[in-house]
């Protein structure tokens, strides 16, 4: 799906840093392979159904505040969702609002495998990669997804700031929730307005917790997103309170909690195959 020129289907921010920590944001861009440019309405591609609104500047910067890697996906969900399981039947939206999303209706086999192949599974594979170079250190890395999510949803008004999410793991989540309710004007959500317990919520499964990795994902209402007042102020919060609490050596040891590798075969397979590719070019 992707010509030879086009962006990676990932690009990873401070490759050389070996802080115990990788952050990782599936929805970053609103980038469509130009195989499929003019096929989506441009309101939905500017919309958080093409991206998690601020995720992108939010991250490079608290990459850079931290010095530490981060992972960022180069295109967009819309295309293919990188925060759900293959068999998630909303893996590729069939429908946003209500409405149809014709250039996701009706794909035939080798369409989504194109799709699987060319986006989703070599951003895993590089997550991986970026992983496992980290967790070669004494200390285990720490794994932390960062999402955006929508002021209102179906007419229903959203009031946190930002919400913590988890599941079988609470290292993290503790720590930062204690960390962010220092500020007495912040509303944080525990597992709010998402949880980390629904199977949507892939990557940090996969990833993190299938290793016993401490995780958390974070996410930050896009109200507060939508300057770069408002992203430089929470990525000067997110950095100080993780900076306190990655001290912590319990944050950077396995947890044995962690979910079985039967839970992902499928995923498996394909991302250790998407890996072997992904070395293979990069070492041409």
């Amino acid at each position: 799906m992707l010509a030879t020129h086009e962006p990676a289907p990932g690009r990873v921010i401070n490759g050389d840093s070996r802080q115990p920590l990788l952050i990782v944001c599936e929805h970053a861009s609103p980038r469509l392979p130009e195989a499929l440019q003019g096929r989506y309405p441009e309101h939905l591609i500017n919309s958080h159904y093409g991206c998690d609104l601020g995720t992108e500047r939010l991250v490079e910067r608290l990459s850079s505040l931290l010095n530490a890697r981060a992972v960022l996906a180069n295109y967009s969900r819309i295309v293919i969702d990188c925060n759900r399981r293959l068999d998630d039947p909303t893996l590729i939206l069939s429908d946003a609002d209500g409405q149809p999303v014709a250039a996701n209706q009706a794909l035939s086999d080798t369409a989504v495998s194109a799709r699987i192949e060319s986006i989703y599974a070599p951003f895993h594979a590089l997550v991986e990669t970026e992983l496992a170079a980290l967790s070669a250190a004494p200390l285990l890395p720490v794994y932390l997804a960062i999402h955006s999510f929508t002021p209102a949803l179906a007419g229903m008004q959203r009031p946190w700031d930002v919400g913590l999410m988890w599941d079988v793991d609470d290292r993290l989540a503790i720590k930062m929730y204690s960390a962010l309710n220092k500020e007495p004007s912040l509303f944080v959500g525990a597992n709010e307005p998402y949880s980390g317990k629904h199977v949507a919520d892939f990557s940090v499964d996969y990833h993190a917790e299938r290793h016993g990795l401490a995780n958390l994902a974070i996410e930050i209402r896009q109200d507060h997103l939508a300057s770069d007042a408002g992203i430089e102020r929470w990525a000067q919060r997110l950095a100080s309170a993780l900076s306190d609490v990655l001290g912590n050596d319990a944050l950077h040891c396995a947890d044995t909690r962690s979910l079985p590798d039967a839970e992902f075969v499928d995923e498996a397979a394909v991302f250790s195959t998407a890996a072997r590719h992904w070395s293979q070019e990069n070492a041409r």
